[in-house]
C-alpha cells in the first residue's frame, strides 16, 4: 500500500476541522479516514495530542479492530513504513454520531449577527409573502456563506435573484411549486400551479432579466458562494453545498474517490478509471435516497462528473495516478454533453491553465426536456 497525496488546501481544511473535534478518539479516526494511512509521529503532529494520549487511543482502536497497521510505501522516498489504517469497522464507528465541534458557541453568535445583518432581506421577503419556513431556510444558507455574501450590494435585485435561486432549488421543487407569489393582476398570464421559468419569474416579480442573469445565473454561481446550477435554456435547477443535496453529493464523491485510491494502490482490482460510471453510481444513490427525480437524473450526472474531476484534482490524484485520470477524462462521453465538461476535457488533456467554474452546468446535447 502507498501513502496518499492530497492538495495542501484540502489538507489544511481537514486539519482545521480535526482540531475542533472534542472527542480525541474520534479525532484520530477522522484523521485516518480523511488523510489516509499515517505513521505514529504524524498522528501526534496532526492531532495536536500528546504521544501518550495518541498511543492510548491507537491501542484502544486496535483492540476494537477500528484500525490496523500495514506496510505503506512513501511515494517520494520509495521507502516502506508501518502505518495505521482505518478499517471498515472504524469508518462505521466514525459515522455513528455527528462530530461535536468546539466552535459551536462561536457559530451560534455568528448566526445571530448574520440574522441581524439580514433584517432588510427578511422584511422584503415578508412583503412579497414568502412563508416563514422558507425565509428561515434562506437565512440559514446565507449564514453559512458568511462574509462573502455581505460584500455584495444589498438591494432588491440581489434579494430577488437570491429568491430565484431558492425558488428553483432542486430540494424545493415540491415545496416551492406551491408558492405564494405576488403578481400583477393586470398581467395577461397567470402562473399558479407550476414552476416559473426565467421570463415568467421576471414578469411576476417585476425584476429585470439582466439582473437575474448576472446575479443568479453568473455572479452567485461561484465557489465563493457555494451555489451550483444546472442550466438548460430557460430552465434552472440549483442546490447549495450546505443543503441536503450538496452535503450528501460531495460526501459521496469524496468517499468514492477515497475507495478508488485505496483500490488502485492496493491492487485489489485492475480497471479503467471510468469517470462516467462513477458519476452514474453516485447519482443512482442520490435517486435511491429520494433527493433527485427521474427527469433530472441524467442532467445531474453531468454536474457530478465535473465535480468528481474537481475533487480528484484537489485530492492530489494527478500526482498519484495521473495516467488513470487522463485516461478517464479522454474516454468520457458524458463530458461532451455540457459546455463546461468540454472545456474541462480540453483543459486537462492539453494541460492548459484555464480558470474553470465547476459549479455550473450548461447542457448542449440532452434532448429530453425537464
Amino acid at each position: 500500500m502507498e501513502s496518499w497525496n492530497i492538495s495542501k488546501k484540502l489538507k489544511t481544511e481537514l486539519l482545521k476541522k480535526s482540531s475542533n473535534i472534542e472527542d480525541n478518539s474520534r479525532r484520530i479516526l477522522f484523521i485516518l479516514r480523511n488523510l489516509g494511512p499515517q505513521r505514529f509521529t504524524n498522528i501526534v503532529k496532526y492531532s495536536n495530542l500528546s504521544r501518550s494520549t495518541v498511543s492510548k487511543y491507537l491501542n484502544l482502536h486496535r483492540r476494537n479492530k477500528n484500525i490496523e497497521q500495514r506496510l505503506v510505501t512513501d511515494k517520494v522516498t520509495n521507502k516502506q513504513y508501518r502505518s495505521y489504517v482505518i478499517t471498515d469497522k472504524g469508518i462505521e464507528k466514525l459515522g455513528e454520531a455527528p462530530l461535536k465541534l468546539k466552535d459551536e458557541i462561536f457559530f451560534v453568535n455568528e448566526l445571530k449577527e448574520n440574522v441581524r445583518k439580514l433584517e432588510d432581506l427578511i422584511d422584503f421577503y415578508k412583503e412579497i409573502n414568502v412563508e416563514d419556513k422558507f425565509i428561515i431556510h434562506i437565512v440559514r444558507i446565507i449564514s453559512k456563506i458568511g462574509d462573502n455574501f455581505f460584500e455584495l450590494h444589498q438591494d432588491r435585485d440581489l434579494y430577488l435573484s437570491l429568491f430565484y435561486i431558492f425558488y428553483n432549488s432542486i430540494l424545493g421543487q415540491g415545496a416551492f411549486a406551491k408558492i405564494y407569489w405576488h403578481f400583477d393582476k393586470s398581467s395577461s398570464q397567470k402562473f399558479e400551479g407550476y414552476k416559473l421559468n426565467l421570463d415568467q419569474y421576471c414578469e411576476v416579480y417585476n425584476v429585470s432579466r439582466e439582473a437575474i442573469n448576472y446575479l443568479a445565473r453568473s455572479k452567485l454561481i461561484k465557489s465563493d458562494y457555494g451555489f451550483y446550477l444546472i442550466k438548460r435554456e430557460m430552465n434552472d435547477f440549483f442546490f447549495h453545498e450546505e443543503d441536503l443535496i450538496g452535503t450528501t453529493t460531495l460526501r459521496l464523491i469524496k468517499d468514492k474517490l477515497i475507495d478508488e485510491i485505496i483500490n488502485l494502490q492496493e491492487g485489489i482490482y485492475d480497471m479503467i478509471y471510468d469517470l462516467d460510471i462513477m458519476a452514474e453510481d453516485i447519482v443512482n444513490q442520490l435517486k435511491e435516497m429520494g433527493l433527485i427525480w427521474d427527469a433530472i437524473q441524467e442532467h445531474f450526472q453531468l454536474l457530478v462528473l465535473n465535480l468528481i474531476i474537481k475533487n480528484t484534482i484537489e485530492m492530489g490524484f494527478l500526482d498519484i495516478e495521473r495516467e488513470k485520470l487522463i485516461e478517464g477524462v479522454a474516454q468520457s462521453k458524458k463530458l461532451l454533453q455540457s459546455e463546461e465538461g468540454r472545456l474541462i476535457q480540453t483543459t486537462i488533456l492539453e494541460s492548459s491553465n484555464v480558470n474553470l467554474n465547476y459549479n455550473m452546468l450548461t447542457l448542449v446535447h440532452i434532448e429530453n426536456r425537464i
